[in-house]
């Protein structure tokens, strides 16, 4: 991070969202992270250790276009809300409420889910350019969603669909984690905790891998977890000619 610019500039390819919203805790700096692909943005909002919003500029994560795909809305009422809202100038939540659709409970609620949706599925991004502008915040009003990075890291970790990468990240078949501790331990069940014990930097991944309390993909999202969140870390480089790690998952096998 530059203390002369006050921003991180870096690329998802090369570290994924876990990775730097983690380093970004570890920190403790309040800032906006922008991501972008293919001119689509979204921004989270960081301050105190939590997530305090996420906005996106994509159409399909609109709150008509969420509310539609949840049957709170059908077309024709999302098509005059919409109609109305570009009318009036109003924001789509206003019009829902004059249209007697929403209750400020129900819009609440909805508004609430929708920025949680465009937080958890920004994991899924693997590629974009990542700006990390510190001090920045968001004046205007919104809904807060006040959630621990850390909680964060670990959902969107365990929501992702790409569990091949996170294999990768952590690194082959014979690499070798050792433990460390830390407050986030609280965040993972008994067994989870339990798996964390078994890390002693002498068994190899695949083998832990196998070990966990889970199937071998969920026990590896597990260990990825600890590892973004610095319950883990690599006890020495892998040998060069270290075999790939072959998992067998519901859709084929899984590997590095």
């Amino acid at each position: 991070m530059s203390s002369r610019r006050f921003e991180y500039q870096g690329d998802l390819a090369s570290t994924p969202l876990p990775e730097i919203l983690a380093t970004i805790h570890r920190y403790r700096v309040p800032g906006i992270v922008s991501l972008t692909r293919d001119g689509r943005v979204r921004r989270l909002f960081l301050d105190d250790g939590a997530v305090l919003f996420a906005s996106s500029n994509e159409k399909e994560t609109g709150l008509a276009a969420y509310l539609l795909k949840r049957g709170v809305l059908d077309a024709e009422t999302a098509r005059l809300a919409e109609e109305r809202q570009a009318r009036d100038g109003l924001r789509i939540g206003q019009v829902l409420l004059q249209m007697g659709v929403l209750t400020p409970e129900s819009l609440n609620a909805a508004v609430t889910d929708r920025v949680r949706e465009i937080l958890l599925t920004a994991f899924d991004w693997e590629a974009g350019q990542v700006l990390f502008q510190i001090g920045a915040r968001r004046t205007a009003d919104f809904v807060r969603l006040d959630l621990p990075i850390p909680e964060v890291v670990l959902e969107g970790i365990r929501r992702a669909a790409n569990v091949r990468r996170m294999v990768q990240r952590l690194g082959s078949a014979q690499t070798l984690l050792e433990k460390s501790r830390g407050p986030e331990l609280s965040l993972f069940s008994p067994a989870e905790r339990k798996f964390h014990e078994s890390v002693d930097g002498k068994t190899a991944l695949q083998q832990l891998c196998a070990r966990g309390p889970g199937g071998e993909a969920e026990n590896a999202r597990v260990l990825y977890a600890f590892f973004c969140l610095g319950l883990v870390r690599k006890a020495r480089p892998t040998s060069p000619g270290a075999r790939k790690i072959q998992y067998k998952t519901g859709g084929g096998t899984l590997g590095n």
